[in-house]
C-alpha cells in the first residue's frame, strides 16, 4: 500500500481532528435518570461531556442541575447559558426555560419581550407549557396589550397539549364572560377537562356548578365526587364543602374534612 493511502486508511479509521466528539448516548440517558433521582453529582458527572460536545439534552439537563439541582450546585447564571446553548439548537424545553428565565429576571436581566420570543419558539414546536404561558402572556399584558381573544387561542392548544390550567383558564372566561358572552355550559365543559387532568380548582368549581344546577342540571352525588376529588388534590374550598355535603347526611367524617377545609 502507498503512503498517501495509509494516511487516508489511518484518518477513515479515527476520524479528523476537526470531527465532533461522538457523544454517548447511553450515558445521556443515565444521566437524566440520575438526575430525576436526585443524584445530582453523578448525574453532572456523566452529562457534562456530552453537553461540552453540544449534545442539547445534555445542556438542557446540564442547566437544569444548576437551576434545580443542589443547593451547592446552584447557579441561575450557568443555568441560563446552558440553557441558551440547548436553545439554540431548537431543544423545546430549553427555549421553554429560557422564557421563564427571562420573565422571572433569574440568572440574567428580566426582559418580557426576550421571554415571550422564547416562548414562541417553544410553542412552536408543541410545548404545552410554552403555549400556556403565552396564553397568560396575552391575558394579563406582559409587554403586549391584553388580548382575550388570543389568550384563549393559546389556552386551547395548551389544553391539547393535556395542560390542565389552560383548561381552567378557558373555563373562568366563559364562566365570568371575559371578552366572551357569558355561557356557562361551555365553562363546564372546560372545568370537566381540567378537572378530568387533575386541577383541583377545575374540580372545585365542578362541584359547585352541579350543586347549584349552573349551566347544568343539579347533581348532588356528582357535586360531591368533585368536592372529594377537588379536597384529595389540595383544595381546602372542597374539603369544606364536602365537608358540609357529609354532615347534612350525618356522616362521621364530616368534622375530619371541615377542619381541612376553609370557608
Amino acid at each position: 500500500m502507498k503512503y498517501g493511502a495509509l494516511l487516508m486508511a489511518a484518518a477513515l479509521c479515527v476520524g479528523s481532528a476537526g470531527d465532533p466528539p461522538v457523544v454517548d448516548g447511553v450515558k445521556v440517558e443515565e444521566g437524566v435518570r440520575l438526575f430525576k433521582a436526585k443524584k445530582f453529582d453523578r448525574s453532572y458527572a456523566l452529562l457534562i461531556p456530552a453537553a461540552k460536545a453540544g449534545d442539547p439534552k445534555a445542556q438542557f439537563y446540564v442547566g437544569l442541575l444548576y437551576d434545580m439541582g443542589s443547593i451547592a450546585m446552584m447557579d441561575k447564571a450557568r443555568a441560563v447559558e446552558w440553557y441558551r446553548k440547548a436553545a439554540e439548537q431548537g431543544y423545546a424545553d430549553a427555549q421553554y426555560d429560557m422564557g421563564v428565565m427571562f420573565s422571572k429576571g433569574e440568572g440574567i436581566y428580566k426582559d418580557l419581550e426576550e421571554a415571550r420570543h422564547w416562548y414562541e419558539k417553544a410553542a412552536a414546536r408543541g410545548h404545552g407549557y410554552a403555549l400556556y404561558n403565552l396564553g397568560v402572556v396575552w391575558e394579563r399584558g406582559y409587554g403586549v396589550r391584553p388580548d382575550w381573544s388570543r389568550a384563549r387561542e393559546y389556552y386551547r392548544r395548551a389544553l391539547e397539549k393535556g395542560v390542565a390550567k389552560a383548561g381552567y383558564n378557558l373555563a373562568n372566561h366563559y364562566y365570568l364572560g371575559r371578552g366572551v358572552p357569558k355561557d356557562l355550559r361551555q365553562a363546564y365543559a372546560y372545568y370537566q377537562k381540567a378537572a378530568e387532568l387533575g386541577h383541583s380548582g377545575a374540580q372545585f368549581h365542578l362541584g359547585w356548578m352541579l350543586q347549584q344546577g349552573e349551566g347544568v342540571p343539579v347533581d348532588l352525588q356528582a357535586a360531591k365526587k368533585w368536592y372529594r376529588e377537588a379536597a384529595i388534590n389540595g383544595s381546602r374550598e372542597g374539603a369544606w364543602n364536602y365537608g358540609l355535603m357529609l354532615q347534612a347526611e350525618k356522616d362521621p367524617e364530616a368534622s375530619y374534612w371541615k377542619a381541612r377545609g376553609k370557608r
